[in-house]
């Protein structure tokens, strides 16, 4: 009981010195990066560039008022390194900086073929960057340039790529993440989402998901692989949620659409005593008929086996030629091999490692997928075809 007047005071002196404002910047004194973007300019010097909210213009166009004033605008800087462009931008700016609302960050083309260690660096040593942020190479263009891309459906152009990158499937947030930890294994190479900008139903310019780009150890770009590719590479890393996968069925004289979901992905490896490394990649989802341009009623149990065969086994050699591009084109291991080969054989990794890039070019590699269609949709036969014309 003694204690308590003591332990009252420390509390009061808790709280003292817990509450209260430390940051003696206001709101009104910062302005709210939401994208960015760096490129290397001809003579050799950066670019940056960021996309910064205009907040009372938001609020005014939520409300019906003024109309066509971009509720955004961009500022830039050059210089002969990263920072240096950085601190050109901000000797432009009435307000400091604030970055934890960023949600992309462009890299355009030639940057990306020039290398990006630099630009890694001055990232990951910034506290104020996100570590969920995304980070996109711009196919074919600069980053400059996609930040100016407007998109109809978002007032605010940065938070397109994100809501494309979700509608067709894939996982957002994770690229920059991804991108430090595949490059802090041994073995593996990085990649980063891709998108290019092309001409829209108008003739206005839009931002279009393409796929993904492959980097070497070195931080350069060494190629592309397209939306349907990565999608693949996506199945079998586990980080999907759903495919569209359409193919000819030959016997019907039409193609199948099919929506692939609950995925699964199995890498068996094996390591010979020559070092001879074999990967049997098994791939497993469940289907949903979306399109049917065949004669088949799909409600036959024969005709439902027929297409899935078909979808799996054209799926299979569509996977395989995504792995031997990888493997004898780009020679980088951005399917997880490496991860695979530690876990199941460490003692034999530990010896050939240091050789990876070397053995991986030469793995043979076996795909299965095992699609099971579970359903047809509202019909089974087409409705486009006559009774007489459909194959029961």
């Amino acid at each position: 009981m003694k204690h308590r007047p003591v332990a009252f005071l420390f509390l009061i002196l808790c709280f003292a010195l817990t509450t209260g404002c430390w940051d003696s910047e206001e709101l009104t004194d910062r302005v709210f990066d939401l994208a960015a973007s760096a490129d290397l300019n001809k003579d050799g010097t950066y670019l940056t560039a960021a996309q910064f909210i205009i907040p009372s213009r938001i609020e005014q166009s939520s409300k019906g008022g003024i109309g066509g004033e971009k509720p955004y605008f961009i500022g830039t800087g050059s210089g002969k390194s990263i920072l240096e462009a950085i601190q050109k931008s901000r000797q432009k700016l009435s307000r400091i900086i604030n970055r934890g609302h960023r949600h992309n960050y462009y890299i355009g083309e030639d940057l990306a073929k020039h290398g990006i260690k630099d630009l890694l660096d001055v990232l990951s040593r910034d506290p104020g960057n996100r570590i969920r942020m995304d980070i996109l190479v711009v196919k074919g263009n600069t980053g400059f340039e996609a930040l100016q891309v407007p998109y109809p459906l978002e007032k605010i152009p940065a938070i397109a790529p994100i809501k494309i990158h979700k509608a067709v499937g894939g996982i957002t947030g994770t690229s920059y993440l991804d991108f430090m930890i595949a490059s802090s294994n041994e073995g593996s190479s990085p990649t980063l989402p891709v998108i290019d900008l092309v001409q829209g139903d108008s003739s206005q310019r839009t931002i279009r998901l393409y796929g993904r780009a492959v980097f070497n150890h070195d931080y350069k770009l060494a190629g592309y692989i397209n939306f349907v590719e990565s999608a693949y590479r996506s199945w079998i890393l586990r980080s999907i949620s759903y495919l569209d996968v359409e193919e000819n069925i030959p016997e019907a004289g039409g193609s199948v659409g099919v929506v692939i979901t609950n995925f699964g992905s199995k890498l068996k490896s094996s390591i010979s005593p020559e070092n001879k490394v074999k990967m049997e990649i098994e791939l497993s989802g469940v289907g949903h008929v979306s399109e049917n341009n065949t004669n088949l009623d799909l409600r036959q149990q024969k005709n439902l086996k027929l297409v899935q065969n078909t979808i799996n086994q054209k799926t299979s050699e569509h996977v395989l030629e995504m792995v031997t591009k990888v493997q004898k084109q780009y020679g980088v291991d951005v399917l997880g091999f490496n991860e695979t080969l530690n876990r199941q054989h460490p003692r034999e990794w530990n010896k050939i490692k240091g050789q990876w890039d070397t053995i991986f070019r030469d793995i043979k590699v076996t795909v299965h997928v095992k699609v099971n269609l579970k359903s047809v949709g509202l019909v089974g036969p087409p409705l486009q075809f006559k009774e007489g014309d459909i194959k029961k």
